[in-house]
């Protein structure tokens, strides 16, 4: 996943921006915030999905969305108003925290599986793994933990670095 900034606003919008990278085929999802959502669009499909938080749809962390247009953009299913998340595990806060992180005029892009974004002295993985990606690809990792019984609240990174500083503190 990349960061896609326009630096002169007065030449290229946020709006250009983001027409001229969903022609690039190896570009899976691009996000941006406008007002208080946050808009998805994909690569080559059709449609947009506008988010924020806060809403009547929770998801399987205990988050609460809003959320309206094309779910099949970030392959998301609403049943009894709970959110499931399919090839994109957790993508509603991952982008949400990606596009807050910090100020500016930008874009965020994730790569389709298999390709990646390169930059000068940043390393490549061929065949996908790249770092950050939206997809289940380059999201989920084997995690083997023994001598403990207890385990995580939920399986991503940011409760595991909670549950393992607590089994060696």
């Amino acid at each position: 996943m990349s960061y896609v900034y326009t630096l002169d606003k007065q030449n290229l919008s946020i709006d250009e921006l983001v027409q001229t990278v969903q022609n690039e085929e190896r570009i899976d999802v691009i996000a941006w915030k406008k007002g208080s959502y946050i808009v998805v669009r994909a690569g080559k499909e059709e449609g947009e999905l506008r988010f924020r938080k806060g809403g009547p749809f929770i998801d399987s962390y205990n988050q609460s969305w809003n959320l309206e247009g094309n779910l099949n953009l970030l392959d998301l299913t609403i049943r009894d108003n709970e959110v499931h998340y399919g090839d994109y595990p957790d993508a509603l806060e991952r982008l949400y925290s990606s596009l807050y992180s910090h100020q500016g005029n930008f874009i965020v892009v994730s790569a389709k599986p298999g390709y990646e974004f390169i930059g000068e002295g940043s390393p490549t993985h061929v065949g996908g793994a790249s770092h950050g990606g939206l997809h289940k690809q380059d999201s989920l990792i084997p995690l083997i933990v023994t001598g403990t019984n207890s385990q995580p609240s939920y399986l991503r990174i940011k409760e595991i670095k909670e549950w393992i500083l607590s089994l060696i503190g």
